[in-house]
């Protein structure tokens, strides 16, 4: 079932911290692949994290990324193959939209979004032109729709700004 990003039932994942400062917003699943749903949202859910629709988003800290630094993902799409590539489409605040084609598992660099001025963070927003259900393609049991799948993600930045970065977390009041 594919949910249109704006629904009623389409509940954000803020609380599922995958990194510090960065957190799963809406469009991603938190079931297993047998469908069983975890009691509570885990705290760091387990890797590859796959969205359920062509649309998904990371919420960023401005608390934790104050400035842009450059961020490493891993990523594949579930109906992505050299024989049918999947164009992927980027949107983080305060940089141009980034699109790239993919065929198979991909690594990628990117800054994290420029927040605008007395914002608590920004969103990075992932747009897929396909998804598909492992199931269905012959890959797999996994019966739900996968979209994009996140295997990895890393801040890459000097030391020094990011022990700013965590005083300023920690110490909102000394470091403004």
């Amino acid at each position: 079932m594919h949910l249109p990003p704006d629904s009623l039932f389409e509940q954000s994942q803020r609380g599922s911290e995958i990194h510090t400062g960065i957190h799963l917003g809406r469009g991603w699943h938190l079931d297993s692949p047998d469908g069983d749903m975890p009691d509570a949202a885990p705290t760091a859910p387990a890797w590859p994290l796959w969205s359920r629709s062509p649309r998904a988003t990371l919420h960023v800290s401005a608390a934790h990324f104050p400035v842009p630094v450059p961020l490493q993902l891993s990523l594949q799409a579930c109906a992505a193959s050299p024989a049918h590539p999947v164009t992927l489409r980027i949107v983080s605040s305060g940089h141009p939209p980034l699109t790239r084609q993919i065929t198979g598992p991909t690594t990628l660099r990117l800054a994290t979004p420029r927040h605008a001025d007395g914002t608590a963070g920004s969103a990075i927003t992932f747009e897929l032109s396909a998804f598909a259900s492992p199931l269905l393609l012959g890959h797999g049991t996994d019966p739900r729709q996968l979209g994009l799948g996140l295997t990895g993600l890393a801040p890459r930045w000097p030391l020094r700004a990011r022990l700013r970065s965590r005083l300023r977390a920690l110490f909102p009041a000394r470091h403004g």
